[in-house]
């Protein structure tokens, strides 16, 4: 009986810790901006759509009315992915916005799940207001920006979705850790990505490494398996998680490019 006891209240207290440190499971800012850009660029600021201060890179392309606006990891901010921001804007040859969540980088505010939906809107809001139209506005999202670029797109006009090694849902992937024990049960963010595919009938792109440390394969070909066509799955073989899109290589990113601008 006391092993019995002993156990319910490790169960207890593990899921009271899950309860508590919802958010620093989730999210991992950080403050210092370590890189930028190693071409042009713009420092912005802008706010989400809920007001909060902002700050983000926009990279110009001229002569493309193309723009992808990124969304980054859960963890650093985008002075970690400048060579993200370079890749984009050369092979893609389009303009690029990189923005930082509230509470990464230089952005006010504390993140929550709703908070990064508000913030990816208001960066949609503001490269409009910079002249790019709707059917020129790419999303990308990489790991947990997967989730809020799904999030945006369900509701938004965008020309297409790049997804780099995304995930069904919060609770999916703690699971994945947790031996399928649901820790998560109390968590109030959801991160619920297979929901918001429905809604979705622009190209999707899904980039994932095959052996993905943090976010296992198999998630990511759940999220493949629910969204609508035209839709393509790039597998990278490789142990890697941010950086499967600039391990695709020169030709895979060509059949990439072509899918997402629908060019024969």
């Amino acid at each position: 009986m006391a092993l019995v006891r002993i156990t319910v209240m490790l169960i207890i207290g593990i899921f009271i810790y899950f309860k508590l440190f919802e958010h620093r499971l989730i999210f991992y800012p950080e403050s210092t901006i370590a890189g930028v850009p190693g071409i042009p660029y713009e420092e912005i600021s802008f706010k989400a759509l809920d007001g909060t201060d902002l700050n983000a890179w926009l990279i110009p392309f001229e002569g493309s009315p193309r723009i992808f606006v990124v969304s980054h990891g859960n963890a650093g901010n985008i002075g970690d992915r400048w060579a993200m921001g370079e890749y984009l804007h050369n092979e893609f040859q389009s303009t690029v916005f990189m923005y930082d969540y509230r509470g990464y980088g230089r952005s006010q505010g504390q993140p929550t799940e709703s908070g990064l939906y508000s913030d990816l809107r208001g960066a949609t809001r503001y490269v409009r207001s910079r002249g790019f139209a709707a059917e020129h506005i790419y999303l990308v999202g990489q790991s947990l920006g997967t989730a809020v670029t799904l999030d945006v797109a369900s509701q938004e006009q965008v020309a297409g979705i790049l997804l780099e090694a995304p995930f069904p849902s919060v609770s999916a992937l703690a699971r994945a850790y947790t031996f399928s024990v649901p820790f998560d049960y109390f968590w109030t963010s959801r991160f619920d990505s297979l929901s918001k595919l429905r809604s979705i009938r622009v190209p999707v792109a899904v980039v994932h490494g095959t052996k993905d440390p943090l976010i296992p394969f198999a998630l990511g070909q759940q999220v493949f398996d629910a969204a609508h066509e035209p839709k393509r799955l790039f597998a990278v073989e490789a142990e890697i998680h941010e950086g499967a899109l600039m391990a695709l290589g020169l030709e895979r990113t060509g059949e990439l490019r072509r899918f997402l601008f629908r060019e024969q």
